[in-house]
């Protein structure tokens, strides 16, 4: 894999394979590189071939769970200061407070905006945003007329779960 270093990688583990493809096409139309994996098995290997500056992962994963794959990833040097976020359908604090101990950056929970999931990115990352073309945003929603306020809003109506 030979990557431009300008370019942000994302490493998303998500088993579910609707959320994989819907955030992994997401991410890509926000401009990252995105390696999809659907279990964490070989994890390491493929961050330390992919070389990601976050990972995105889900904590009911098979084989390994997501604790402990967290965990796994921060006893490596190499990826012990790496972000990681985790966006769960476990909406406990209990569960939030687990993923934060076993070494998570932050944890959002499912149902998630596609654009709160990217604000969050760009913070964990401290990367500026690039901007979005009002004409793009016109063009894909086939309309003359200039965004409202409630652009945001609009161009956020899907849920991922």
């Amino acid at each position: 894999m030979n990557f431009p270093q300008e370019q942000r990688r994302i490493l998303l583990i998500e088993d579910d394979y609707g959320n994989r493809v819907l955030f992994a096409d997401f991410l890509e139309q926000c401009g990252y590189r995105v390696l999809p994996l659907a279990d964490g098995n070989n994890c390491i290997e493929m961050m330390q071939e992919f070389m990601p500056h976050l990972v995105l992962l889900d904590i009911k994963l098979p084989y390994i769970d997501g604790l402990t794959l967290i965990k796994a990833i921060r006893h490596n040097p190499q990826f012990h200061s790496l972000p990681i976020l985790v966006v769960s359908s476990y909406a406990f604090q209990a569960d939030r407070q687990k993923a934060l101990a076993a070494g998570a950056t932050d944890y959002m929970v499912k149902p998630i905006m596609p654009i709160t999931l990217n604000a969050k990115i760009l913070s964990l990352l401290k990367v500026p945003p690039k901007p979005i073309l009002q004409d793009k945003i016109l063009e894909e929603r086939g309309s003359s007329e200039s965004p409202s306020q409630d652009s945001e809003s609009d161009s956020s109506s899907e849920f991922w779960r």
